[in-house]
């Protein structure tokens, strides 16, 4: 068994969180190989290690982009047979750890979510992305949810924190995810983008958010009143457009409290396939990480990877 370590997670609070939980850990899994995933390329060799034995359990301990990153490099390296063979269990340490919502008491360990039954696994869909980067056309890969408009800039904002998101990341989690989409909405100008559904249902819009779930939890204490589906092939679609500030400010609101507006400035909609387009370059967002695009692709890989449920 693989433990991929990230302890710079959480704008560097992952290594308190560690020292938390790390007992605890080795109590359970004795034999664990544990790999400082800092340097370059190491997930890529440690898969390709992984892929010569028999030993294809992991446990990535870090946030939800330390997850995002190492089931890309592991989709990449293996085929659609061989990456059943692998089981992946996850520690949260990062910033949100939107993966382990909703938090049951019984994994937790020092208030630490984990997911680590091995023998409690199932196979999870998984979201791609396929995008335009210049003239080549790339893929990437998501196990939670996806956005484009204000929640991808937001996201982008606290990736890159100024000095007081970056204390906020560091001490109060759920105070620096307020205080980036505050100010990203105060900052924000709606783009107009085409989108395109799997039944070639065509909209033209001024978007404002556009967030592609397969778990409703997209940061902190927001979430969308959907209940995740990690087998059906689907994704559920949450549409704004057209929206002011103010509309905005009331749309955190609902969030918050679970809840989407139903009104002429929303849509939803449960379909496999979704494909936006712009004139110009947008962001989008995916388990956190960031990529900036004119088109993107939506679809589904279904039940394709093998994931602790517990």
């Amino acid at each position: 068994m693989y433990l991929l370590l990230n302890t710079y997670a959480g704008c560097g609070s992952a290594s308190r969180k560690w020292e938390l939980v790390k007992t605890a850990i080795f109590k359970k899994f004795k034999d664990a190989k544990v790999v400082d995933i800092h340097s370059n390329n190491i997930i890529d060799s440690i898969i390709n290690e992984s892929i010569q034995d028999s030993e294809k359990d992991f446990i990535i301990a870090g946030g939800d982009g330390t997850l995002n990153l190492f089931i890309n490099d592991l989709i990449n390296a293996t085929n659609p047979h061989e990456i059943k063979k692998f089981k992946i269990g996850a520690i949260g340490i990062g910033s949100s750890n939107d993966f382990h919502k909703p938090n049951k008491e019984v994994n937790l360990v020092n208030r630490i979510p984990i997911k680590l039954n091995f023998n409690d696994s199932q196979l999870r869909d998984v979201g791609v992305i396929k995008y335009k980067s210049g003239t080549q056309i790339l893929h990437k890969y998501f196990l939670l949810n996806a956005s484009i408009g204000v929640t991808a800039e937001a996201n982008d904002l606290f990736n890159k924190p100024d000095k007081i998101l970056n204390f906020l990341k560091k001490h109060f989690t759920s105070i620096a995810i307020i205080y980036a989409a505050i100010k990203t909405i105060f900052s924000y100008k709606n783009f107009d983008v085409k989108i395109i559904f799997d039944s070639y249902e065509t909209y033209s819009f001024p978007i404002s958010n556009l967030s592609i779930i397969k778990n409703p939890n997209i940061s902190g204490d927001l979430s969308y009143p959907c209940e995740a589906n990690y087998k059906n092939g689907l994704y559920d679609i949450y549409l704004t457009h057209s929206m002011n500030k103010l509309d905005l400010i009331n749309f955190l609101k609902s969030l918050s409290k679970k809840v989407f507006p139903n009104n002429e400035k929303t849509k939803y909609c449960k379909t496999s396939k979704i494909k936006v387009t712009a004139k110009n370059d947008f962001l989008v967002e995916f388990d956190g990480e960031i990529i900036k695009t004119n088109y993107a692709e939506f679809s589904i890989l279904n039940r394709y990877l093998n994931i602790c449920t517990n």
